[in-house]
């Protein structure tokens, strides 16, 4: 039998729905301020009614500078536009993942594997982070997108199931709008996000994706060299949309 049917089955089984949106609409959200979470927030709020409490992870990245102007611009801008109330103040937590003990001795095991159990350890803490809010938040929201779906959704219902477990509440649920075909039937790419901020009129030009962004003074610039930058620039043109993005090697 299918991996992703069996974990569907499992939560069938122990709850009776399989993924959802909440009824409290409510869910923490982690959030970068990169393309996807940043884009993924604006549709859990706009599209869905989500109200948000969204989390950013210090965890020593290169790109952490990037991520926080990105994060501030992001967070006021989200607030100015859907209310205080649908996007709380973000939680930044310091807690360097993977341990920067051990970091540099993961190096080359993450340049096949990434580093292992990451993005679980960041959803872990975020349900503290939720457990913490109230009773009516039990769904983590993350911006995962259709590279690889049905693989991201078997982690995501793995997650889920060992959440209730550990819990013994049986109304956690990890959420991935743009894979989940329980919530929508359309999985969402990269550039169908782009699409959506266009049709949206919504401004994406301050969302960080580089790896190794340059910044000088109050301007931040994509290097548009890195592999993420080649990717952001591509799916632009997979759109159709003219990418606003300030690139280092073009502005100069």
């Amino acid at each position: 039998m299918d991996s992703l049917l069996v974990y569907n089955n499992e939560l069938l089984k122990k709850r009776g729905w399989i993924s959802q949106i909440p009824k409290s609409k409510k869910a923490v959200m982690l959030f970068s301020g990169g393309y996807d979470s940043t884009i993924t927030a604006a549709r859990l709020i706009q599209d869905f009614g989500m109200e948000l409490y969204p989390i950013y992870f210090e965890r020593g990245a290169r790109n952490k500078e990037g991520e926080l102007r990105s994060v501030a611009y992001y967070t006021q801008y989200l607030r100015q536009r859907y209310g205080k109330d649908k996007f709380h103040d973000v939680l930044i937590p310091e807690i360097n993942i993977p341990p920067k003990e051990i970091k540099d001795r993961l190096q080359d095991y993450a340049k096949t594997h990434c580093y292992p159990m990451r993005d679980f350890i960041m959803e872990m803490l975020a349900v503290q982070y939720a457990a913490s809010i109230s009773e009516e938040v039990r769904t983590i929201c993350n911006g995962v997108i259709a590279n690889d779906y049905e693989a991201s959704l078997i982690i995501n219902r793995i997650n889920t199931l060992a959440i209730c477990e550990m819990t013994k509440e049986n109304d956690w649920n990890i959420l991935s709008i743009n894979i989940d075909t329980q919530i929508s039937p359309k999985i969402f790419s990269k550039h169908d996000e782009i699409k959506w901020a266009e049709q949206n009129n919504f401004d994406d030009t301050h969302t960080l994706t580089c790896w190794t962004p340059i910044i000088q003074g109050n301007e931040i610039y994509h290097c548009g060299e890195c592999e993420a930058c080649r990717e952001r620039q591509n799916e632009f043109k997979i759109a159709q949309v003219v990418d606003k993005t300030k690139y280092y090697a073009k502005e100069k």
